[in-house]
């Protein structure tokens, strides 16, 4: 406390006096793991980020980094904690450029803030094939839906998540079936490194990365490795249009055989999900007539008119060859509403369950159907309430074992069984990471799941940046 106290003045010249928090009061809320910063600072650009991080590694003072708060709950409780460096006021979008589908953005502008402003944007047309071949340049379609852009990305807590923070923990959600995973439209970063240095790598354009590639070693460093202040993301186009098919089953047998008949046949779904009852029953604003049976189906349709209209028919008679039970189609707003709701469950899961885990699985995609298998038998054998949502497709699934922190016999079981589910996943060639727990379970639980073939190389990377281990120390693989 005697080194922070005597780098205050310092944090305050660099800052402002008004952009740090020292009191009691004022710390509590960015406690990490029921660890409480001495310190909470807010630099307004990267430069202050960079004055602020020199500043912190002059005394070895312990640094987190700090964006809405959504994914602090995951990994090792810190070894120590000075201070926490927020990206409140790094809030700035730096440059929209819709023409070339790039935007670069500071990290702590919040997802829907970002896709907000993108939806305004007018930007070339999203043509059916045949219409590509228009020569004229001034042509504009009128009867488009749609005519701005988005960031291809899905997290969850899309409504509170910062874009720092979803980067920083390789947040993903279902439908990176088709647009693929944060390093896929990343082109630029620009960081703030342990001992103080701004680096800046890649760009606005796509082949301009030579050497080591930096933008992608941040992604999923879970402020282990520096601050991030700012990235350069690709754009698309929004779709013409957008509905979602909903399909209920009574059995698993039934299930995976419409999943299997979709991902074989020749459509491009957006998404493709498998939910249990009680995850589907989780979501908020669900005011649809749809009744799930044990399981439900989602699949997103984001495309031009006439492939969502042929790929929803197609799929509604595969539904009805597996003798769904349901079935119900949202469009546009409804499609909206109910993705988000899926992406908020855990947020809304965790207010009612306060001793919630939640683990998130990754396999070989041939090997999902043996996986759910086992997690759901695994699951209800030991008397455990619980949602899940397996990204059919992408080899992932997202189980919240709700549990509410007074039931130590169900935590312990729970504990045990997700134990269990580590040891099938890596049987697939997969593993298991522990996204939320209490931090009183935590030192019994596999938080990174299992250390992997290329831990040795993080570990080198780490004390090549990080020598005096000041950035989140202890939270992350290994501890790391």
């Amino acid at each position: 406390m005697t080194d922070l106290n005597n780098r205050c003045d310092e944090l305050m010249a660099i800052v402002g006096p008004e952009h740090i928090r020292t009191g009691d009061g004022d710390v509590e809320q960015y406690a990490v793991d029921g660890m409480t910063p001495k310190a909470v600072v807010f630099p307004k650009d990267t430069q202050q980020v960079s004055d602020v991080v020199t500043c912190a590694n002059l005394k070895s003072l312990a640094v987190i980094p700090f964006g809405s708060g959504t994914k602090m709950a995951a990994g090792h409780p810190p070894k120590r904690l000075d201070m926490v460096i927020s990206t409140a006021r790094l809030n700035r979008m730096v440059d929209v450029d819709t023409d070339n589908l790039t935007f670069t953005v500071e990290a702590g502008v919040k997802f829907r803030d970002i896709q907000a402003r993108l939806a305004t944007e007018e930007d070339r047309c999203y043509l059916p094939l045949e219409d590509l071949e228009t020569e004229t340049e001034a042509f504009i379609c009128s009867e488009r839906s749609h005519s701005g852009c988005f960031m291809p990305l899905d997290p969850p807590f899309a409504t509170s998540a910062t874009i720092g923070g979803i980067l920083a923990s390789n947040s993903t959600g279902p439908r990176r079936l088709l647009y693929g995973l944060p390093r896929d439209i990343l082109t630029g970063i620009r960081f703030v490194t342990p001992d103080g240095a701004i680096v800046g790598t890649g760009g606005k354009t796509v082949k301009n990365v030579s050497g080591y590639d930096f933008s992608k070693l941040m992604i999923g460093s879970a402020g282990s490795l520096g601050v991030l202040c700012e990235m350069t993301l690709r754009l698309l186009p929004l779709p013409e249009r957008m509905e979602t098919i909903l399909v209920s089953f009574d059995s698993f047998k039934n299930t995976s055989a419409f999943v299997e008949a979709i991902l074989d046949a020749q459509l491009l779904p957006a998404a493709v999900e498998v939910m249990n009852k009680r995850a589907f029953e989780g979501f908020k604003n669900n005011k649809s007539d749809f009744v799930p049976g044990h399981y439900a189906v989602a699949v997103a349709l984001e495309t031009y008119g006439e492939a969502v209209d042929r790929m929803k028919l197609e799929m509604l008679g595969i539904a009805k060859d597996f003798e769904a039970e349901d079935s119900i189609v949202f469009s546009e707003d409804g499609h909206r509403l109910f993705w988000h709701s899926m992406g908020n469950l855990q947020a809304s899961m965790a207010d009612r369950f306060p001793g919630m885990i939640t683990a998130k699985l990754n396999y070989q995609i041939s090997d999902w159907k043996n996986i759910i298998q086992f997690t759901d038998d695994t699951l209800s054998s030991n008397l455990l309430e619980y949602t899940l949502l397996c990204h059919a497709g992408n080899g992932g699934c997202t189980i919240n074992f709700l549990l509410d922190g007074d039931d130590t016999a169900a935590s312990e079981r729970a504990v045990s069984t997700i134990g269990l589910l580590l040891e099938q996943t890596c049987k697939a060639n997969g593993n298991l990471v522990v996204q939320t727990a209490p931090t009183n379970l935590k030192k019994d639980l596999p938080l990174w799941g299992k250390p992997r073939f290329d831990f040795p190389v993080m570990e080198r990377i780490k004390n090549q940046l990080d020598p005096k281990g000041i950035m989140s120390p202890g939270c992350f693989v290994g501890g790391l």
